[in-house]
């Protein structure tokens, strides 16, 4: 993932980058490399370009983390490190420059000099804004209601109204840059008997209302609020306590992406215990969201009309095959001539997608539709 400063200026989809970047700082070591893209199947120079910036920024991150792995091997005497050491190693682009770039024999080349940083991306605004960017910008709807005990479950109507520990959430995921679902629109579709099954821990119910608010992440949870008294330096207190656990849940895909629970005990103050209980879940939630979309594994999914076996075959081949980066190809669902697939890749949703259009697939297909993640095609003849 990578990161443009904040002063640079925008002329098209790529930020235009100043004449050197920054000098390498602890946890950070400079990158050579270039990127590739073909014009014709880009639709352009322009879009061409964008695509070869990006692949050089992807080839910047492969080659940082591999420095970092590289530098700790020497430290451990060579010994060999197993290659699940990436999936512990977050890196993304602090920033870059142009070095040389241009149009020859129908691909755009891009060559950059980047700066790699190896660290958590949870207080890098910035970064966030491009991963999301990456990610489809998936809108966040959260349903986390503040109860005193579970008996108030048979009492839905007045959890319908409670509101303040779900805004907490919804306002720290603003505040990093997610687009947001707004409480009103949750209440406007939200029926009691739904709200009821939620709570209870209903993920399928859950995903049905995060498709209906037009939300690809659904943050769904109960805040258990308890208070006794104590007797602290020889003088009772009030002792505040908020039980809260919670799950984000991918409605494109129906998957749990992050689950967090945690018990957060302040004395005087329930309004502070309930502000640093939402923003520590939120904080969890956010920053395992965010790690899993570093770490490079993608889901898109592939609706299918007018399909039979041979040719959903014939696709997840040509998926495996042709496109960069593609991990897995799994068929969820096959129901007379409708097909849903999923495409596990290391690379970026967006990136899977201008691929399948590209043309260069031998499966015949025309695309009817797009959101987010989500691509729908029908097979042709």
């Amino acid at each position: 993932m990578y990161t443009v400063p904040s002063t640079q200026t925008t002329s098209s989809s790529q930020s235009v980058i100043s004449a050197q970047t920054a000098v390498p700082a602890q946890n950070e070591t400079e990158i050579l490399a270039e990127g590739v893209s073909a014009v014709e199947f880009q639709g352009g120079t322009d879009i061409a370009r964008d695509h070869a910036i990006d692949d050089a920024l992807r080839k910047a991150v492969e080659q940082g983390v591999g420095t970092f792995i590289n530098s700790e091997t020497q430290v451990n005497n060579f010994q060999l490190i197993s290659d699940n050491i990436y999936s512990k190693t977050s890196g993304y682009v602090s920033s870059y420059r142009i070095i040389d770039e241009g149009e020859n024999a129908g691909l755009y080349r891009v060559v950059i000099r980047a700066i790699v940083k190896i660290d958590n991306i949870e207080n890098d605004l910035a970064a966030i804004g491009i991963l999301l960017a990456e990610q489809g910008r998936p809108r966040i709807m959260v349903v986390v209601k503040e109860l005193d005990s579970m008996s108030e479950l048979s009492n839905m109507n007045s959890l319908m109204g409670s509101i303040m520990f779900e805004t907490m959430i919804l306002d720290h995921f603003r505040q990093q840059g997610f687009p947001v679902v707004d409480a009103a629109t949750v209440a406007g579709i939200l029926e009691r008997d739904q709200l009821k099954l939620i709570l209870e821990g209903d993920d399928a119910t859950a995903t049905l209302i995060g498709l209906e608010a037009g939300a690809e992440i659904v943050i769904a949870g109960t805040a258990m609020h308890s208070q006794e008294s104590r007797i602290i330096a020889g003088s009772p207190r009030e002792i505040h306590e908020y039980q809260v656990s919670t799950r984000a849940i991918n409605t494109r895909t129906g998957s749990v992406l992050a689950g967090s629970a945690m018990t957060v005990t302040l004395p005087f103050s329930e309004s502070q215990a309930r502000s640093q209980a939402a923003d520590s879940t939120s904080s969890e939630l956010a920053s395992a969201i965010l790690s899993g979309w570093i770490q490079g594994e993608n889901t898109t999914v592939i609706v299918a009309t007018n399909a039979d076996f041979d040719k959903v075959q014939a696709l997840r081949s040509e998926l495996r095959l042709k496109i960069r980066g593609v991990l897995d190809v799994i068929a969820r669902d096959f129901t007379g001539t409708r097909a849903t697939l999923e495409v596990i890749s290391e690379t970026a949703t967006s990136q899977v997608i201008d691929e399948l259009t590209s043309g260069e697939l031998n499966v015949n297909f025309q695309v009817t539709g797009m959101s987010g993640n989500r691509i729908e095609i029908r097979f042709t003849d």
